[in-house]
């Protein structure tokens, strides 16, 4: 019989020791989304059985982890993490990075291959395809109102061509259904897609670090709040699956680059 899978361990949680109480629950925040993740993702669903099939443990709930691993934070800062995790579901399943194959270390364990990673980019996809929709949506219903009329759009919420975002992720959808992606890539639609996708990952990691003081300050109102708060409200998920796809994309076109 085949030996299951096993979990590498939860990463060492990081100190709250120098952070203001918005550090804290970001720390908290991204530090369970290290190790856990949307059971969408991978883990496998029977509606015969009941839903998804939590295989590698779970379904996990992020008050069972929040409290005990930071100790240090206060009641206040507890639950406004959890209250940000469970966003969009209150059950999560391990990371898949987490997954190990039978008797095999942690430290020993293989990255996953071009081909592997172009396999599962849809998914994520998929996940950056709704959002960006959604923040392209309320940027087209501000139509440039809703900043503050003392002051310019701060860089954070100036955000690059959101439905040049789109584009380039249905053109890559068109590249991963080629028979061989990784060797058969259009490398111009590729390479295209590389600086929208690296464009928009700093950006969305600057508006959700800076903008909610700069709503504070009044220099961001009205509609432009409501983009803000969108972003800040589904981070975790967003942040993932930007840095997945544009990581991805990136080594895919150093790849097609090396190969000419």
């Amino acid at each position: 019989m085949d030996e299951e899978p096993q979990l590498a361990p939860l990463t060492v949680p990081p100190s709250l020791e120098a952070l203001d109480s918005e550090g804290r629950i970001e720390a908290m925040v991204a530090w369970f989304f290290e190790n856990f993740e949307d059971p969408a993702y991978e883990t496998p669903y029977d509606g015969r059985e009941g839903g998804y099939q939590y295989i590698w443990g779970g379904p996990h709930e992020a008050a069972d982890y929040i409290y005990d691993h930071f100790p240090e934070a206060t009641e206040e800062e507890h639950s406004e993490a959890i209250q940000r995790i469970d966003a969009d579901g209150p059950y999560w399943a391990p990371a898949g990075h987490r997954v190990l194959p039978p008797d095999e270390d942690f430290d020993e364990r293989p990255a996953p291959s071009l081909e592997e990673r172009l396999a599962a980019l849809a998914g994520q996809l998929d996940v950056l395809t709704g959002h960006v929709g959604e923040m392209l949506a309320l940027q087209q219903k501000g139509a440039g109102v809703g900043i503050g009329h003392n002051n310019p759009p701060p860089d954070a919420y100036d955000p690059p061509a959101l439905d040049g975002v789109l584009e380039s992720i249905a053109e890559i959808r068109v590249e991963l259904a080629r028979p061989d992606p990784k060797n058969d890539a259009a490398e111009e639609i590729v390479t295209k897609a590389e600086g929208r996708f690296a464009r928009f990952l700093t950006w969305f990691r600057n508006l959700v670090q800076e903008a909610p003081t700069l709503i504070v300050k009044g220099a961001i109102g009205g509609v432009g709040t409501l983009l803000v708060n969108y972003a800040v409200k589904h981070q975790a998920e967003i942040m993932t699956a930007a840095s997945i796809v544009a990581e991805t994309v990136s080594d895919w076109e150093t790849y097609l680059n090396s190969t000419f």
